[in-house]
């Protein structure tokens, strides 16, 4: 039971942070323009049980009222064809500092409304089945 509950509080705080997440990049990231990618550095991280393993970090170029930005990003990725040179997103960029920035393109699949209730949804049914078990584990009726 312990296991469960704990699986629940893990999908709980990674959904509340998604909430938390999408709500900041909302108000602090207002304007919205298409980057380039025009670099992908790779690095090689040595990772025990898994050996090594290749992360590849982008470099996006982007450009607000004719002034040219670049942001290298703070995530790496596996897949060297996730974001391949010259490929096109997403940029999403503070109004007023427009050097700050967040990547958009799958970001913006995964912040959509109606997938963060599906995953609310879920979360909600999941914790109603953990207080079931619970009833029916402790109620004298089931006994």
């Amino acid at each position: 039971m312990i296991v469960i509950i704990v699986i629940g509080l893990i999908q709980t705080g990674w959904l509340l942070w998604k909430i938390n997440y999408s709500k900041r990049i909302k108000k602090n990231y207002k304007g919205r323009v298409i980057a380039k990618v025009i670099d992908v550095k790779e690095y090689v991280l040595h990772i025990k049980g898994r050996g090594k393993v290749h992360a590849y970090y982008p470099t996006y170029q982007y450009s607000v009222n004719g002034i040219a930005y670049e942001k290298i990003s703070s995530w790496g990725y596996y897949d060297k064809l996730r974001y391949p040179l010259g490929s096109e997103i997403v940029m999403y960029y503070d109004e007023k500092k427009p050097q700050r920035s967040a990547v958009g393109g799958r970001m913006e699949e995964e912040l959509r409304e109606d997938n963060i209730r599906r995953v609310a949804f879920v979360t909600g049914l999941y914790w109603l089945m953990v207080l079931f078990g619970i009833y029916v584990r402790f109620s004298p009726d089931f006994q």
